[in-house]
């Protein structure tokens, strides 16, 4: 549960550092911290439901910061940390390649879900035809961003004691043997 809570936190200060970086650079090129921490907590992160209760909190918290519809980022957080964690149980996403396709292949079904949520829920909102071009940067800085930022939520899971799922121990029972 202190993992949790420290992701948590982690996750609060990614939401207010992407505001500032927002407005210092381009949105193209400024890597979406909310979903890296997500997919971190989604790696290092052994309980499932504190996973869960963390993305959601984490998404509806970039809602408020950032304007949206309330439950849009929510929504998107949960489903990326739902799919980091399957993808998890059956490839290994702790090489840098690995995670980084993953992230490159989340950082672009969120812009196409995010855009197709607006224009569903919003009368009238047609997406801006140029925000194709910005997706690709923002992809491919998120896979470079990404191993720094599962080895942080590493070191910081760690540092408490929680245990780590990649790094499980193999219980072995000890028997008696017949002399």
């Amino acid at each position: 549960m202190r993992g949790a809570l420290v992701l948590l936190g982690l996750g609060a200060l990614a939401a207010l550092a992407q505001g500032v970086l927002a407005s210092w650079i381009p949105a193209r090129l400024c890597p979406d911290l909310g979903l890296l921490v997500v997919v971190a907590i989604g790696l290092c992160l052994r309980s499932l439901v504190g996973g869960l209760l963390v993305a959601s909190l984490l998404g509806y918290l970039t809602d408020l910061l950032s304007g949206s519809l309330l439950g849009q980022h929510a929504l998107l957080r949960l489903l990326a940390y739902l799919a980091v964690r399957h993808g998890s149980r059956h490839l290994s996403l702790r090489s840098p390649f690995a995670l980084g396709a993953c992230v490159a292949a989340l950082t672009a079904a969120n812009a196409l879900a995010l855009v197709a949520l607006t224009s569903f829920f919003t009368a009238g909102a047609a997406p801006d035809p140029w925000w194709l071009r910005d997706l690709a940067p923002q992809a491919v800085l998120n896979a470079l961003v990404a191993p720094l930022a599962v080895r942080l939520a590493d070191v910081a899971v760690a540092a408490l004691g929680d245990e780590d799922p990649s790094r499980r121990t193999v219980r072995f029972d000890s028997r008696s043997w017949p002399a």
